[in-house]
Order: structure tokens, then sequence, then C-alpha cells
């Protein structure tokens, strides 16, 4: 018993000591967060639908499979790890780490996506701005919090031989996902619009996801791929930050994708059907062995 407590009390040091933000500013910035992603859900379009979007009728279905996804991954994952955080507990920052950039992109991409110029679309999104400002500052403060938590001690071994297989599949998709976009790019500019009519029904959600996916997101995936296979342990906290945004997007994106077929907007996704699902699969793989040895450890 004393020997359980003295490990308890060490565990807590080393968080204090390791934490670049305050831990108790972290706990309640994740909690924060999550209660705010419940939030826009109960007042969005699987709510009680008081938060109406200025955007089109694929763009509603796309945000709802985005609440969802809020409710049943993402805020759970915050308000475990936010609760973790506040007992001092060690294991919140593998928790942590999973959301902040998710956090960013979800808030900017929502608030800046909106068609605000489009008078076809009437709504009152904008009032609830404050919403969407939480999660980019909730996101910050998370990335900054939960990356100074790690050290390289953390990091486990790493079998360079199986790495490369998985990097060299991961890549491909990535070159996929990110040629499917620039192919789109294409269309717009060649014909003013994509077949399915999507592009004009919903131009500045079209630009807002493209910069962001062709300006963070790959970019992101390639970066975290190369640093997996040069400098793994040393960039561990990155790894895990970047294969936590990788999980979670990955799953709202096809939850987006389950929500559009079941409302017959099948030719909007029907290009990332294959893509998507798979790069999410691959990405619970990478996070699932970056922890691995944390895993068993815990079981032990």
């Amino acid at each position: 018993m004393t020997s359980f407590l003295k490990m308890q009390c060490e565990t807590r040091s080393e968080l204090a000591n390791e934490c670049l933000i305050p831990w108790y500013i972290i706990g309640v910035t994740a909690i924060i967060c999550a209660a705010t992603l419940v939030l826009i859900a109960f007042l969005g379009p699987i709510g009680q639908e008081i938060i109406q979007y200025r955007t089109s009728q694929s763009g509603i279905w796309q945000i709802t499979g985005q609440d969802l996804t809020n409710l049943v991954l993402i805020a759970p994952i915050l308000l475990i790890g936010g609760i973790l955080c506040l007992a001092r507990r060690a294991g919140s920052k593998y928790l942590l780490i999973l959301t902040p950039i998710t956090l960013m992109y979800t808030g900017l991409s929502i608030g800046i996506g909106q068609e605000w110029s489009n008078s076809a679309y009437s709504g009152n999104v904008e009032n609830y701005w404050w919403l969407f400002g939480i999660l980019v500052i909730g996101g910050l403060i998370l990335l900054l919090g939960s990356l100074s938590m790690f050290s390289e001690a953390d990091a486990p071994d790493f079998k360079p031989r199986g790495l490369r297989i998985y990097v060299g599949l991961m890549i491909v998709f990535f070159l996929l996902f990110a040629v499917m976009w620039i192919s789109q790019i294409q269309q717009v500019t060649n014909t003013g619009d994509l077949p399915d009519g999507s592009y004009k029904a919903a131009p500045t959600a079209f630009w807002t996801i493209r910069y962001l996916d062709l300006g963070i997101s790959i970019p992101l995936g390639f970066l975290a791929l190369s640093l997996m296979l040069s400098k793994p342990k040393k960039a561990y906290s990155i790894l895990l930050l970047f294969f936590g945004f990788f999980i979670t997007i990955g799953t709202a994106v096809d939850m987006m994708a389950i929500v559009q077929v079941l409302s017959g907007d099948i030719e909007v996704v029907k290009e990332g059907l294959f893509i998507f699902p798979i790069l999410t699969l691959f990405s619970y793989g990478g996070f699932f062995y970056l922890i691995k040895d944390k895993i068993r450890r815990g079981v032990q």
C-alpha cells in the first residue's frame, strides 16, 4: 500500500512538472470543450435545431455527422481526459492529445465555412460564434498543454521493418486523398462546378475544407510519417498529436459519409467512400502501435 501511494505521488509530481500550462487549466479547458461540443450538438440539427447553419442541405448532413461523432467519441475523450488531468493522473495525456487539432479544425471549418454571401441561405449561426471560438481557443490550450506532458522516456521501442511497410501504405492513401481534392479543384476551375452540383451549392465550404485539408491535414500526415521513420522517439508526442487528429477527424468524416448516404446524398461522397474509411482504419492502427506498450503495462 505504501509503495502504491508513493507511485501515485510520483506520477502526480511528474505530471505537474511536465505541464507547460498548469494542469488545472488543462483539465478545466478539456471539460469546457466537452460541454461546448455537447451544447453545439444539442442546439444543432440532431437536437433542438436552434442553430440554423447557412449552408446547403448536404452541409447540414455533414454537420449532423460531426455532431454525432462529437457526442459519442470526442466529448467523452475530453471529459474523461479532463477529469483524469484534474486528478493529476499522468495517463490523461494519452486522451487529451487526441483532440487539439480536431477542435481547432472543427471550430474554424464551421465558423468560416458558412455561405455568408449567399442570400438563398438564411440562418443564425453567427449568433453562436463564441461556441466555435471556444473550440479554437480550447484546442490551442490543449495543444500546448498536452504536448508538454510527454518526454522521450514515454516513447516505446520501434521496429523499423514494420514501420516502413505501414508508412508506405499510408503514403499511398494520403496521396490518393490529395489527388482527389486537387482533381476536384481542377474541375471547379475548368468548368465552374462539380458534376453533382455541390460546388455551386456551397462554394465557401468547398474552399474552406480544401484549404484546411491540403494546407494542414495532408501535410501533417506526410510530416508524421516522415518523423515516424526518422525520429520516432524524439517526436513521440508530435506523432501522438498527429495520429490523434487523424483518428478523430477521420471518424467524423466517416460518420458524415454515413449520414449522407442514409440521406440519399451519395453522389457527393462516393469518391471518398473508399479512401476515408481506410485512412481512418490505418490511423487507428498507427495510434495503437504508438501506445501498445502502455496498454500492455496497464493490463499487467
